[in-house]
């Protein structure tokens, strides 16, 4: 049992109060440590019994959620009286501070009755992605003056998995320029197999009966055969510039979080066009993926995003070297960047100049800065527009193509803009 503060400050006001009373002969201070003493009375009649048993758990029995960033998640407690009457039992979920609660309050003071269960609920939504720990859950009951009260915790943790928010990008075609020789849905200059009519020539011994071309068999009195434009994939590196020095905005709205949503919405649509694709992410550590397909592949890069930490260990040097060393030669690289490192467009510019087909997306942070600032010099974004357009044009002029993404619209006109472009 833990004493409280107000305990001995009431003890040490019934002693002067005995104490001034026999001094100066007066009731009056003897009044007040009799209504002092009947404090501890009362205190003692209400504070809870040596025997106390309560019993907290989580309605869930699931150690691990996921959910999407933004999306709400209900969270409820049960709270079970195994012993006497408990008037004030405190109960409180930690929280981390990046979780929002947004209905419900994980903090309450409840009364239960012998034998009683009583349930909490609440619910919270967290606006930035990653690992988030809910728990433990910490409980305290106290009489009513708060003269005594006994805490015991619960390590009863629930792990939240925050996955960044896909937007679907079913017209956007990211085709590299240079294909593999595995299947796909890029089209091939060679003949081969495909979807994509070319033209008919002779029946050759192991043809498929499929293939045959039965009108022009018919009028000709001898089989022909169909020929396809052959449709390869080809390889498609995300790299995404974590540097923190270079990241605009706050704790919930930055560029940083931008770049993570827009990786997983690329690293899905271009799984869905049957091209393998890899991931790079420098940040406080170098993490990155080999380029592989699939659903199995895809949630492996969804979960390097989640863990993503921003940091100013790794730049886009690390990457290149990364890159020349490791990952397949002539790849489409797709550099995801804010482009506030001026020292980070030489690297952009090395890339473009070598075997590499390169696009930059560029989430503006201009555009989260006045969102989040009530005033803003304009003398300091006319200069900012200037330099920002200088470094992409100079992207531009050495055959890297440049997406300038406003975070609050969606990605997929602006890339279609971009490529529709390359294809004049």
């Amino acid at each position: 049992m833990k004493i409280g503060r107000i305990f001995f400050y009431i003890s040490i006001m019934v002693v002067m109060s005995v104490i001034l009373g026999n001094l100066f002969g007066s009731i009056v201070f003897f009044i007040g440590a009799i209504c002092s003493l009947s404090m501890f009375v009362i205190a003692a009649m209400s504070s809870p019994s040596k025997d106390m048993n309560v019993y907290i758990k989580r309605a869930s029995e699931e150690k691990e959620r996921e959910v999407y960033v933004k999306d709400e998640l209900e969270i409820e407690l049960e709270v079970e009286n195994k012993s006497g009457r408990i008037r004030f039992l405190e109960v409180h979920d930690i929280l981390p501070p990046e979780v929002e609660v947004v209905e419900g309050n994980n903090h309450q003071l409840m009364e239960l009755e012998k034998g009683e269960t009583k349930k909490l609920k609440y619910r919270i939504k967290c606006p930035v992605t990653g690992r988030v720990e809910i728990g433990p859950i910490r409980a305290r009951y106290k009489d009513a003056f708060h003269f005594f009260s006994e805490e015991l915790k619960e390590e009863d943790k629930f792990t939240l998995l925050v996955l960044p928010r896909t937007e679907d990008m079913d017209s956007v075609e990211i085709h590299p320029t240079n294909t593999k020789h595995w299947l796909g849905d890029i089209k091939s200059k060679n003949i081969g197999v495909g979807s994509e009519f070319f033209s008919i020539r002779g029946y050759n011994p192991g043809d498929e009966i499929r293939d045959i071309n039965w009108k022009a068999t018919a009028r000709y009195l001898e089989p022909y055969t169909n020929e396809y434009e052959g449709e390869k994939s080809g390889d498609v590196i995300l790299v995404v510039d974590g540097y923190k020095k270079g990241a605009v905005g706050d704790e919930k709205d930055n560029t940083l979080n931008a770049s993570i949503e827009i990786a997983t919405s690329l690293a899905s649509a271009v799984i869905s066009s049957r091209n393998r694709v890899g991931l790079i992410v420098s940040g406080e550590y170098l993490n990155w993926v080999y380029p592989g397909t699939g659903k199995n592949h895809y949630y492996r890069i969804l979960a390097n995003l989640t863990k993503f930490e921003g940091g100013g260990v790794w730049g886009l040097e690390g990457v290149k070297w990364l890159l020349e060393d490791f990952f397949p030669r002539k790849s489409m690289i797709i550099l995801i960047s804010p482009l506030t490192v001026p020292e980070f467009s030489e690297t952009i510019i090395d890339l473009c100049l070598k075997e590499y087909d390169v696009m930059i997306i560029s989430p503006n942070p201009l555009k989260i800065e006045k969102r989040l600032l009530d005033e803003y010099e304009e003398t300091a974004e006319s200069l900012y527009k200037a330099e920002r357009s200088h470094t992409i044009d100079k992207i531009w002029k050495h055959g890297g193509l440049v997406v300038d993404w406003d975070p609050y619209e969606p990605l997929e006109p602006a890339i279609e803009e971009v490529l529709r472009f390359r294809k004049r």
